[in-house]
């Protein structure tokens, strides 16, 4: 009965195997590390099935969608603030400039052997076979231990971009680590054979100070058994040796910057003098001096809030806190409570009058926090948000900027305030990247038993999504970036192409004939958008399918036609799993727009010698075809891995860069 219900009207035969099937690919996912978990996955992932399904039964309400549809009701609600442009700060570590900056300092740490956590170069010849591959398992523990080492050299980065305290402590444990290992060896080397436990070494290895489980990138099953008298102990002592020295050197240059030295706390603490000494004004024409202060360390915010404590109090005559997650919180009015905390720090939007029982007589205006408020939590009443050290997953950063962007906020506009290690972005980027690849690769090749995809074709897929991300990331230094329009969460809103179903049957209605009439490849050439700086200057392709090509509805929601956004420069910026990205680029440039754009088409004209000269145009379609190559069949292995009934779609209907289009229409997206 009920579980056909959808098969006539939107052709879904079951809809408790469509469900479960979503279920089953947003658990997956779910289970992933919140830096890899990119919806951009998931979207791929999902059946269409299941899309048509939230089609025909949702209704999402997006930023975008409530300030076209709703502007009166949101008047009344005080409405959405103006974003300003993003700061970006990029500070030196040292102010006497002693300590090596953040580039030279990653150049070091590459050099390093690290060979604390790669006890497998020490094996002796002949044992080597003992610890080769276990079971399906595709790395060997010497590769295991590759990545290991990658991801602390990675870690360390991430603790110094943090903050020279968060540093100085992970160069601590780290020495404390090989000391303690170097206590072991020596000890069997005293008295071997004496005793079972001292000759079975196990490296039980936990990563390095994740700060929530979402984001602890080692589920790679690091326990390592070694027995001591397999490997050559002295020259891994020589080894441990240098890495302490190393080490020390380090830490020893990391505790000589004292908060007085600290460049980047000064920083930090010139913007927090500046707001509360020259506070924005709101719309009810009362000082704002709130700041909310965002890291990924809870050491680093537990340094910030001691550091600023008496300063903020005595000098700035203002109250101070710290969120850290359980047991870490402080604060210097009210309870320590996570939720009081912050409910002081945003009275209004959390309706304090209308608890009693909490003090009405002060609040507080600087909040340290970590990402254990990124979600959910109404923090309105501030208008000024500092990323003191960049989360790798931008997704992150836009939802802790969530916190304070949001309908109902009495201020009149919001800033965002970013801290960058490093000028030179593109080798901080290369950098992560490095080792998030290798994480991902451990994380695949581990699920992929039958391996349907060759490693390289693997790699390609992560290396794709990671240059998805990195834009998104160097993106904030320009601009704000929305959950709801560009985003890598899922908002139901993803899901739903309603908005453009009204529009357009409403168009065809009122338009039929001359649609009917119009022919294939038509064009029309439009400037780029001036707010959103994601549209730039490109061409949207549509293109169809030829041939027989219905099975592949299970892999395109809008199975045969293919919607594909390119750059100028041939990079992919929207595929076809994101029809509603692209539609809503159609909207923003297009909507309302009665008459050509003569000079644009002028000097389009003019660059292709009025079509004489595509040659530009042609690389662009070639990378469309190219994209819709790839994330078919992204999407093809992604539904077999988590969908038993998942039809694969006919060899011949495969989209491949050899298969047959049609080109419906273009729109060319071009700079004035």
């Amino acid at each position: 009965g009920a579980d056909g219900a959808f098969k006539e009207s939107i052709g879904i035969g079951s809809l408790k195997d469509t469900l479960t099937a979503a279920q089953k690919t947003f658990t997956s996912w779910a289970k992933k590390h919140s830096g890899e978990r990119k919806t951009k996955d998931l979207l791929d992932k999902l059946s269409s099935a299941f899309f048509k399904l939230l089609d025909e039964l949702t209704i999402a309400r997006s930023r975008k969608h409530i300030l076209r549809y709703y502007k009166d009701t949101i008047a009344k609600l005080g409405g959405f603030p103006t974003r300003n442009k993003p700061v970006s700060i990029y500070p030196e570590i040292d102010l006497q400039r002693r300590f090596l900056n953040y580039d030279k300092l990653n150049d070091e740490i590459n050099g390093y052997r690290l060979s604390l956590f790669a006890p497998s170069r020490y094996l002796k010849k002949e044992f080597e076979q003992l610890y080769e591959t276990r079971g399906s398992d595709p790395f060997s523990q010497k590769d295991r231990e590759k990545f290991l080492v990658g991801m602390m050299k990675v870690n360390f980065l991430k603790r110094l971009e943090s903050s020279v305290e968060s540093f100085e402590i992970t160069m601590a444990r780290t020495i404390g680590k090989i000391e303690d290992l170097e206590r072991k060896i020596r000890n069997y080397q005293a008295t071997p054979h004496q005793n079972p436990e001292s000759e079975e070494l196990e490296l039980d290895i936990e990563m390095p100070e994740a700060e929530d489980e979402a984001d602890d990138p080692t589920e790679v099953g690091l326990k390592f058994k070694y027995r001591l008298e397999h490997l050559h102990l002295d020259k891994w002592l020589k080894d441990l040796q240098t890495d302490k020295q190393q080490l020390s050197m380090l830490h020893t240059s990391a505790e000589a910057v004292t908060p007085e030295r600290d460049a980047k706390l000064k920083e930090v603490r010139e913007l927090i003098r500046r707001k509360v000494k020259d506070p924005t004004t709101n719309n009810l024409g009362q000082p704002n001096k709130k700041v909310l202060v965002f890291t990924a360390f809870a050491d680093t915010a537990a340094y910030l809030f001691d550091s600023l404590r008496s300063w903020a109090q005595k000098d700035l005559g203002i109250n101070i806190a710290l969120v850290a997650g359980s047991g870490k919180n402080h604060t210097t009015f009210g309870k320590t409570d996570f939720n009081q905390i912050l409910t002081n720090f945003s009275p209004r939007s959390k309706n304090r009058d209308k608890v009693p029982s909490m003090a009405q007589d002060g609040e507080i205006d600087l909040l340290i926090a970590t990402d254990c408020i990124s979600e959910g939590q109404n923090l309105q009443d501030c208008d000024y948000l500092v990323n003191y050290d960049i989360h790798w997953n931008p997704v992150r950063i836009i939802q802790r900027f969530g916190r304070i962007d949001r309908i109902g906020s009495v201020n009149k506009t919001v800033q965002l305030v970013n801290f960058w290690p490093t000028q030179d972005l593109d080798k901080y980027v290369n950098l992560k990247n490095r080792v998030e690849a290798r994480m991902a690769l451990v994380d695949i090749a581990a699920t992929f038993e039958d391996n349907l995809l060759k490693n390289e074709e693997i790699e390609e897929i992560i290396h794709e999504d990671m240059r998805y991300r990195d834009k998104q990331l160097l993106k904030l230094r320009e601009e704000v970036l929305d959950l709801e329009d560009f985003s890598e969460s899922v908002a139901l809103n993803e899901f739903t192409l309603d908005d453009f179903r009204i529009e357009l049957s409403k168009y065809i209605e009122a338009n039929r004939k001359l649609l009917e009439d119009a022919p294939l490849g038509l064009y029309a050439v439009v400037p780029p958008h001036q707010e959103h700086q994601v549209i730039a200057s490109g061409v949207v392709f549509c293109l169809k399918q030829k041939g027989e090509a219905k099975s592949g509805d299970t892999v395109n929601p809008l199975q045969p036609y293919f919607l594909v956004y390119v750059r100028d420069d041939g990079t992919v910026r929207f595929s076809f799993a994101q029809p509603k990205q692209i539609l809503e680029i159609y909207r923003l440039v297009c909507g309302g727009k009665a008459v050509p754009y003569e000079q644009l088409c002028q000097s389009f004209d003019n660059e292709t010698s009025n079509g004489g000269d595509m040659k530009k145009y042609n690389g662009l379609l070639a990378a469309a075809v190219d994209s819709i190559a790839k994330t078919f069949q992204k999407r093809v292995a992604a539904g077999l891995q988590t969908s038993r009934d998942f039809v694969i779609p006919d060899q011949k209907e495969q989209a491949r860069e050899t298969t047959d289009f049609e080109l419906i229409t273009w729109l060319v997206i071009k700079s004035p």
